[in-house]
């Protein structure tokens, strides 16, 4: 039951390719018959386009008939067989006449349309065919019409005699069993019209023929407005119809119109100079149209921005346009229509520094103020060692407002400040000067010096030993001796040149004159301890006078003793001490001289 099934649909599969396949092929019908309808003439039927048939040969005479020739679609052919191509559908006649006619001279027209003048007489198609039985060798004129109208559209044209003789007007010669036979063909007039430009083609065309015409132009401007034309659409028949080259078979008079669509100018234009819309270009009449500009464009170096505003209707046909103030947007093509794109420009304002984050840079419209300034003004580059330090605004020539409002007009070439104004008119470039400086590292081990700290490039810096000799210790004293490192000098008060980070050190030497005048003193003072020592009683002086003038010595400050060593006696020294009398005294009993 399912191979039943299966085959059932493979074979109703099959049947519906062949039967699409045999609907989809393009066929020509041929008609084949004889005129008059005396026999029977085989070859009728569909044949495959394009294909070449060939008909079974006339019978040369059949009964009291005679073959004349092939009539295909009224044009004559004496071939026999004959071979058609179906390159579409045909009529073929095989035309027979009548013989044996009483006389010796025959003469006819085929088919039987105009009348014959012979030797001046008139013989009307419905007298013929005639017979004449004339003197052998006898002269006998001819004539006979070019063309027999048949209506408006339809005529019959004279071709030939079957003796191949083309003349309408010949003079013959009597002779026995002579026939005459005028032959006619079929044509059709075809009338292709057109509104718009000229067309060229056409006309009275044989029967059975492929009539040829086209358009001298597809595209015809309008005669009293350029912006307005006709562009070809279709024929109204044929076998091209939307072509303007354009064929048809010749079966009948027939009129072929050619239709025109109607086509306006839309006219895309903008304020930005060499900037082509998209867009501009023919349309149909009535057809709604997109408007499609960039919402924003820059120049090709990029230093000047436009940015979209609104479309604009222009030329001598307003248009009213639907949200005219976004960048896509549709009409209507009524007429013909300039619209233009209308752009605000702005312009670049580049600010370019090797250091630091600047704040202000971008676009803006044309006569706007930019406001510009700096994150910071200084930066270490390499730290301790080299920076660079904000000096102020190059605007190129850019008009600039000054801050205090002094003057509204300024051009800055170098613009102190580390927020600036600049009026944008067009593209500006802002450079911020950096300048350098280095770092003199001026130390000291001992002392206070002077003139550390950060100049600018080239700059010649004072460096300086406040004291140069450093306050004196128990044992030693320093004093200034030299610079060294980055420069070399025994000044206490120089210069250094700054063309790149300097370090300077101050170089003191050791003075040991107060180690030997403070030993000195300290080896009398011990001396002196051990001598008053032995003049006391258990260490005690017997003069309380001078046991409390020492006491009150002792009690006095090591630097003031130091002090009474080099000769520079305090004002709270004890009177003992300064009174010359009482030194001696004392000198004396310190040495056992006297009581």
């Amino acid at each position: 039951m399912k191979i039943l099934l299966l085959l059932s649909t493979l074979l109703i599969a099959s049947f519906t390719i062949v039967q699409a396949s045999a609907v989809t092929e393009d066929t020509f019908h041929l008609t084949v018959r004889a005129e008059p309808n005396i026999l029977f003439i085989t070859g009728s039927g569909d044949y495959k386009a394009g294909s070449l048939v060939t008909l079974d040969s006339a019978p040369e005479t059949w009964r009291d008939y005679s073959f004349v020739g092939w009539m295909i679609d009224g044009r004559w052919s004496d071939e026999n067989p004959l071979e058609i191509r179906m390159d579409m559908s045909h009529s073929v006649e095989a035309v027979y006449e009548k013989t044996g006619l009483i006389g010796g001279i025959i003469i006819d027209t085929i088919p039987r349309v105009s009348e014959i003048t012979i030797d001046g007489t008139i013989y009307l198609p419905s007298e013929l065919p005639l017979t004449f039985s004339w003197t052998t060798d006898s002269e006998h004129v001819i004539s006979l019409s070019q063309t027999v109208s048949q209506g408006p559209a339809t005529r019959y044209l004279f071709d030939s005699w079957k003796d191949q003789n083309t003349d309408t007007i010949r003079t013959i010669k009597a002779a026995e069993d002579a026939s005459y036979i005028a032959l006619y063909k079929i044509q059709h007039y075809i009338k292709p019209i057109s509104e718009q430009g000229a067309v060229l083609g056409a006309g009275w065309q044989d029967a059975g023929t492929m009539a040829q015409f086209e358009l001298e132009s597809d595209v015809v401007l309008d005669k009293k407005d350029e912006n307005i034309r006709y562009v070809f659409n279709s024929w109204t028949s044929g076998d091209y119809p939307n072509s303007a080259h354009n064929t048809i078979p010749v079966a009948e008079g027939t009129a072929v119109k050619a239709t025109w669509d109607v086509q306006n100018k839309l006219q895309l234009q903008s304020n930005i100079p060499d900037y082509n819309l998209f867009g501009t270009g023919w349309y149909d009449s009535g057809k709604q149209v997109a408007l499609i500009a960039e919402e924003s464009l820059e120049s090709p170096n990029a230093d000047t921005k436009y940015v979209f505003d609104r479309w604009v209707s222009r030329g001598p046909n307003p248009v009213i346009i639907p949200n005219a103030q976004l960048p896509s947007t549709t009409i209507i093509m009524d007429q013909p229509y300039v619209i233009e794109a209308q752009y605000k420009k702005s312009f670049q304002v580049n600010v370019w520094t090797p250091f630091g984050d600047p704040v202000g840079a971008g676009f803006y419209d044309q006569g706007a103020v930019a406001e510009i300034s700096l994150s910071q003004t200084e930066v270490e580059v390499e730290p301790n060692n080299f920076r660079k330090v904000f000096s102020g605004w190059d605007t190129h020539g850019a008009r600039t407002m000054d801050l205090a409002g002094e003057d509204p007009d300024l051009v800055g070439v170098n613009t102190p400040g580390l927020n600036l104004l600049v009026f944008v008119d067009s593209p500006v470039n802002v450079t911020a000067n950096w300048k350098s400086q280095y770092y003199l590292d001026v130390q000291t081990t001992q002392g206070k010096v002077k003139g550390a700290g950060w100049y600018d490039i080239g700059r010649m810096v004072p460096i300086s030993v406040e004291d140069r000799t450093a306050p004196a210790g128990l044992w030693s004293a320093h004093t200034f001796d030299r610079w060294t490192g980055d420069i070399e000098s025994t000044s206490a008060n120089d210069r250094v040149l700054m063309n790149g980070p300097k370090n300077v050190i101050a170089e003191w030497k050791v003075d040991n004159t107060p180690g030997i005048t403070n030993g000195i003193i300290l080896a009398a003072v011990a001396g002196i301890g051990a001598v008053v020592y032995t003049k006391t009683r258990k260490g005690q002086l017997l003069n309380n006078h001078v046991t409390n003038n020492l006491a009150s010595i002792k009690q006095n400050s090591f630097d003031k003793f130091f002090a009474l060593g080099n000769n520079a006696v305090p004002d709270d020294t004890p009177s003992f001490y300064t009174k010359p009398p009482m030194k001696k005294s004392i000198l004396d009993w310190l040495l056992g001289r006297g009581g």
